[in-house]
């Protein structure tokens, strides 16, 4: 593996020429983020692996294998040997994988078809890969071999072009009205009460309309100053814009001494916003750990992933670290909690992906059957949004977040999904106002601070 230092830039000054270029992806958590050190720049992939209509492509070339297979076969083709040291991704594969790619995984629970032009699932092979430490303030850039390393860094920016985000957007419209969205909650608490399922997570997605094309990276660039989300991430593909600033990471898989790989999903389930005054933010906090509906939710989650794991991590592995831990964000406070194990020797990162995707907390328990209350309920597909963004490193590591903080440009137009879990004490009215909770920091930073139309 190559490695050089380069001269510290911010990690967005740094992507900026490549914000519109095909295959160039930039990881990068909120600038106010606590733990969110490292970010990742990288382009010109030398393999593709992605997923269209429930059909998938390497390279182009149509393929028998899912996508999650074809990416697990192109990580062991691609896979070195060599102790783990930080930065945790020096090459590898890098990208996303859409809410409908639960087919492969869930072929019972098949739903509507993505409502963007974006493929369902996308990942590249990068051999090169331009490391930022936020906390040294020291970049990289680091690979497989010095032509790689050469060619990103003649791609990468050095100075500051002072992008703002000013276009102006009218009032966002959602594909369903309050009263509607509320009647799907209140459904799915029937469906609750009568043993179909024990939570699912119901979505809607809001639209709003530009005076003119989006600077899709400039209102990323916004959101990310103000974010305390440690996962987030922008992307291109074919003029279609995704920005990301997760707070919930899916998994991660760190290399261990012993050789062995080490897993640890953090599920986020419970939520309520930050208050106007220390006073109000102390009580809503309070409030939050103590309500019996939320902490349900996240435990009957937490107890999902600890199954999810136990298929793929060798027995008696598995730890609850642990349970409904409250995590102040931005906007939003959030109940976390955290499960680990060891994976089995014959299972990879990229097959961990596969295996436990989609993420229980963006779909409910039992899985399957949340699944297909989804689909049923909404009558909409969820695209990027709700599946997982993240990276497969050449050496055995990977780290994916959650895609429940995203927004989606396309020309004028700015989609915004976002959902709740529901629960046999669902408030219809209560998880509405908290789905324009959640919306709120990618419409304030758009300049829409109305209400969203009825």
């Amino acid at each position: 593996m190559e490695q050089h230092e380069i001269d510290w830039r911010s990690p967005l000054v740094a992507f900026a020429p490549l914000a519109g270029r095909d295959g160039a992806i930039l990881l990068h958590g909120g600038d106010v983020a606590v733990g969110a050190r490292w970010s990742f720049i990288a382009a010109s992939p030398r393999n593709t692996v992605t997923s269209h209509d429930g059909k998938s492509f390497i390279d182009g070339m149509l393929t028998a294998a899912s996508p999650f297979e074809a990416l697990s076969a192109l990580h062991a083709q691609r896979r070195v040997k060599g102790s783990y040291r930080e930065p945790p991704l020096v090459s590898g594969l890098i990208g996303f994988s859409g809410y409908e790619c639960g087919r492969f995984c869930e072929p019972s629970a098949k739903g509507p078809a993505s409502p963007y032009s974006l493929p369902d699932f996308s990942f590249g092979a990068y051999d090169a890969v331009a490391a930022f430490d936020r906390l040294t303030r020291k970049a990289y850039l680091l690979g497989r071999e010095a032509t790689a390393l050469e060619e990103l860094s003649s791609l990468l920016g050095a100075a500051d072009r002072s992008a703002s985000a000013s276009t102006r957007f009218c009032l966002p419209v959602s594909n369903f009205s309050r009263d509607a969205y509320c009647a799907a909650v209140a459904e799915l608490v029937e469906k609750i009460r009568n043993g179909d399922l024990f939570q699912a997570n119901i979505s809607q997605r809001f639209e709003t309309t530009a005076s003119e094309a989006i600077d899709a990276f400039a209102l990323f660039c916004a959101v990310a100053r103000d974010s305390s989300s440690g996962f987030g991430a922008y992307f291109a593909i074919k003029g279609v814009s995704v920005i990301s600033q997760s707070p919930e990471r899916f998994f991660a898989v760190k290399p261990q001494a012993s050789g062995r790989l080490a897993i640890t999903a953090e599920p986020v389930k419970g939520t309520r916003p930050r208050g106007e005054t220390p006073i109000k933010d102390a009580r809503l906090l309070e409030e939050l750990l103590s309500d019996p509906k939320d902490r349900a939710e996240n435990i009957m989650i937490a107890d999902l992933t600890r199954n999810d794991l136990s298929k793929i991590c060798d027995d008696f592995t598995i730890r609850e670290d642990a349970i409904c831990e409250a995590v102040s964000f931005a906007n939003v406070h959030h109940l976390v909690s955290r499960i680990s194990g060891r994976l089995r020797a014959d299972i990879s990162a990229a097959d961990a992906l596969g295996a436990l995707f989609p993420c229980g907390s963006i779909t409910g328990a039992p899985k399957v059957e949340a699944m297909r209350a989804i689909a049923a309920i909404e009558k909409a597909g969820r695209g990027p949004y709700c599946g997982a963004i993240g990276y497969i490193d050449d050496r055995g590591g990977a780290d994916f977040s959650v895609a429940i903080r995203i927004a989606v440009a396309e020309g004028r137009r700015l989609s915004i999904p976002v959902g709740g879990g529901v629960t046999l004490r669902s408030d219809p009215e209560a998880e509405y106002e908290e789905t324009l909770t959640k919306a709120r920091q990618f419409l304030s930073h758009a300049g829409v601070k109305e209400r969203a139309a009825p």
